[in-house]
C-alpha cells in the first residue's frame, strides 16, 4: 500500500515500462520521415519510460501531494517539454536544425504518452499534468487499466491493451514506412 494525499491505494506497476517503451517506439515509429531512424525510435522508447524515473525516490515515502511523489511532476508537460528539449541538445546535437526540432517534438510525443498511458488506470489519484504549475490530478474518463485479478491477470490484461497493440503498430510503421521509400523513384 502507498498513501498519496491521505488516501491509502494498492500499490499497482501498470503500465509496466516495457509497455511504456512499445507505445514510445511506435510513435516514433510513424512521426518521423520515412524510412524511420532506429536511433529517434529507441530514444522515444526510453522517453517514454522516464517518466518513472520518480520511482528511484518511493523509498523515502514522499506524501501525495508533494511534486516529487509519483506521477507528478515527471508525467507533466513541462517534464515533457523540457525533457524533450534537454535530451534533443544532447543525443541529436549533430543533426540539422530543421531534423533537431523534429525529433524534439517527437521525444515530447513520447514523454507525454507515458503520463497519458498512466491516466488510463483507475488505481492512483490521477496525473498531475500541469505540476508544477497546479497539483491537480486528472485521470481519463475512460480507465481500461487497473483492478487486475492477480499479477498474471494485470500482465495478462496489460499486454492487450497496451503492449502487444502498441508493438503492431510500430512494427506496421517500420515495415510500411521503411517500404514506401524503398518503392519511392
Amino acid at each position: 500500500m502507498c498513501t498519496c494525499g491521505g488516501a491509502r491505494l494498492k500499490r499497482t506497476p501498470l503500465p509496466t515500462p516495457v509497455s511504456h517503451a512499445a507505445v514510445g517506439f511506435a510513435i516514433a515509429a510513424w512521426t518521423q520521415q520515412a524510412p524511420p531512424a532506429t536511433r529517434v525510435c529507441v530514444a522515444c522508447a526510453a522517453c517514454a519510460a522516464l517518466p518513472d524515473i520518480d520511482v528511484l525516490w518511493s523509498p523515502l515515502h514522499l506524501a501525495g501531494t508533494s511534486p516529487f511523489a509519483h506521477r507528478a511532476i515527471t508525467h507533466s508537460l513541462a517534464f515533457a517539454l523540457i525533457g524533450a528539449l534537454v535530451i534533443t541538445a544532447v543525443f541529436f546535437r549533430s543533426e540539422r536544425r530543421e531534423q533537431r526540432s523534429r525529433v524534439a517534438l517527437v521525444l515530447g510525443l513520447a514523454l507525454l504518452s507515458h503520463g497519458c498511458l498512466d491516466a488510463l488506470s483507475r488505481y492512483s489519484l490521477g496525473i498531475e499534468f500541469f505540476a508544477p504549475f497546479s497539483a491537480q490530478r486528472f485521470r481519463f474518463p475512460w480507465t481500461p487499466l487497473g483492478d487486475p485479478t492477480g499479477l498474471t491477470g494485470q500482465l495478462i490484461q496489460e499486454a492487450l491493451v497496451v503492449f502487444l497493440p502498441a508493438v503492431l503498430i510500430g512494427w506496421l510503421g517500420l515495415r510500411l514506412r521503411s517500404r514506401s521509400v524503398m518503392t519511392t523513384p
